[in-house]
């Protein structure tokens, strides 16, 4: 499902400009009706702030993978080390530049769920010290996993609707994995 872009402030204010009696509702409603949805508190709110630029958020995936870098600190005791000390990659990577949006896609959604793993086995080897000594961090923890799986989730969900795979390619025989762990991880969120 192709969703349309969100409505940007510049756009609102050229169609203010347009009508002959403006106000934030007849703004929402003329956006709306030509398929873009917005409210109209929000055409008042960006009228009353001048009609500055709205800066969009990261995608949900590197939203949950900063989400897990931030909170997974309280199992290393280090400000500055997050899950890459828990990880222990290897240097060499991949150029991202050559990968596809699918390819691309897929891969942050696998890093978050191997993150995930990593920090979760962790996190089970010092649970009962945590929930006693550090129950607020904890709990930022576990929050920050959950929307992780979430995010990686929704991710293979997009990897299977962009269904650019060469038939017989790896990406191809990876689909039915991608299905199949698409559905785990959306009866996880189920319970």
């Amino acid at each position: 499902m192709n969703t349309p872009k969100p409505v940007t402030p510049d756009e609102a204010k050229i169609v203010w400009a347009t009508l002959r009696n403006p106000s934030a509702r007849r703004v929402a409603k003329a956006l709306s009706q030509a398929g873009r949805r917005v409210h109209h508190s929000t055409i008042a709110r960006w009228r009353a702030q001048g009609w500055r630029s709205v800066v969009h958020g990261p995608h949900p995936v590197e939203a949950a993978h900063q989400a897990v870098d931030v909170a997974a600190r309280v199992l290393t005791g280090d400000p500055t080390a997050g899950p890459e000390v828990l990880e222990r990659q290897a240097e060499e990577r991949e150029k991202l530049e050559n990968l596809t949006d699918r390819e691309l896609l897929r891969r942050a959604a696998r890093e978050l769920c191997v993150t995930n793993v990593r920090v979760s086995q962790e996190l089970q080897r010092h649970l009962s010290m945590l929930v006693a000594e550090k129950t607020i961090e904890t709990a930022v923890l576990l929050r920050a996993l959950w929307g992780a799986v979430d995010a990686a989730a929704a991710a293979f969900g997009q990897v299977l609707e962009i269904g650019n795979a060469k038939p017989g390619s790896q990406d191809d025989d990876d689909d039915a994995f991608l299905a199949e762990a698409r559905k785990v991880l959306e009866d996880a969120l189920k319970h």
